[in-house]
């Protein structure tokens, strides 16, 4: 076994130049490697054609990739084939960062290798088991979990509607359910015994099919659930958005994610994060020599 120092798996399904700039921006051969899943409702050739040179990238292939409903379990498939495909290589990491094809990293690649390894994990978890603290506004999160929603069926619509419930509370499903941000950063043997774990789990798979969102829970209920626990940030405050539940990143989000450009700069180099997202090429392109000029100035 080989050793490198950053994994980073990203999902992609649209610019392809942008999915290269990132690579560029984080490429550091022999220390990293990009694991790379494009949505199976895309073309690859686009993506695969500007970084065809780059040995330390590896794309998902063939049956490899998923067809990516947006709120269903095929985001979990997705992100299991890539975590799959990293443990199935021959090399280990010190570090794995979960990323989109539209992110961009605010620090520099020498603070990107120099994390921690073992004594802290990034990522924040949202206890929804016992939740006591609602926000007017938004309301209750334990739907989530405890009614079956459909997001990877073209009758989704339908059969959310019926308001069907797995249980009528937590307890009864066997499992302290958290949720958070799906973009964390975690050591090798922490991702390594959460996806054993699972793995093995196929009533927690079950439950997970159905619920909403799953994505942003499967990671976390197993971590918050494991010895790893005490090593990530459990939320205690009132639900204020998925914001406030992201270790790694900056980005707004209010009915959908929104495009960062250079005047949301203040914001962004103030918010202690390593990334932002999402960048886009033509409306951000300003905001990324902004931040070049920092990364390099700490390199």
């Amino acid at each position: 076994m080989t050793q490198k120092t950053n994994a980073y798996l990203i999902s992609a399904y649209l610019e392809p130049l942008a999915l290269k700039r990132l690579v560029d921006a984080l490429n550091i051969e022999h220390k990293v490697d990009f694991y790379i899943h494009i949505d199976a409702k895309a073309s690859i050739s686009q993506f695969l054609t500007p970084l065809q040179d780059y040995p330390n990238v590896i794309f998902l292939k063939g049956c490899e990739r998923v067809a990516v409903h947006w709120g269903g379990y095929s985001q979990v498939q997705m992100q299991y084939n890539l975590i799959q495909k990293m443990l199935s290589s021959n090399t280990t990491y010190l570090r794995i960062f979960n990323l989109t094809g539209t992110d961009y990293p605010l620090v520099s690649n020498r603070t990107l290798l120099t994390l921690p390894p073992d004594n802290k994990e990034f990522i924040i978890g949202y206890d929804v088991s016992h939740e006591t603290k609602i926000n007017p506004q938004k309301g209750s999160m334990q739907n989530k979990f405890l009614y079956y929603h459909f997001m990877d069926t073209r009758f989704t619509s339908f059969l959310n509607r019926r308001h069907i419930k797995k249980k009528n509370r937590y307890d009864l499903l066997g499992y302290d359910f958290y949720f958070g941000s799906e973009y964390w950063c975690l050591s090798y043997n922490c991702l390594k015994d959460i996806f054993q774990i699972y793995s093995g789990d196929k009533k927690l798979q079950k439950i997970l099919r159905y619920s909403f969102v799953p994505s942003e829970a499967w990671i976390h209920t197993v971590f918050f659930n494991s010895k790893w626990a005490s090593q990530g940030e459990r939320y205690c405050d009132i639900y204020k958005g998925l914001h406030s539940l992201s270790p790694v990143h900056y980005f707004e989000y209010g009915e959908k994610i929104k495009i960062l450009t250079e005047k949301d700069w203040e914001k962004i180099s103030s918010s202690g994060k390593f990334f932002c997202r999402k960048v886009q090429s033509g409306v951000s392109d300003k905001l990324i020599l902004q931040i070049n000029k920092i990364r390099q100035e700490d390199d």
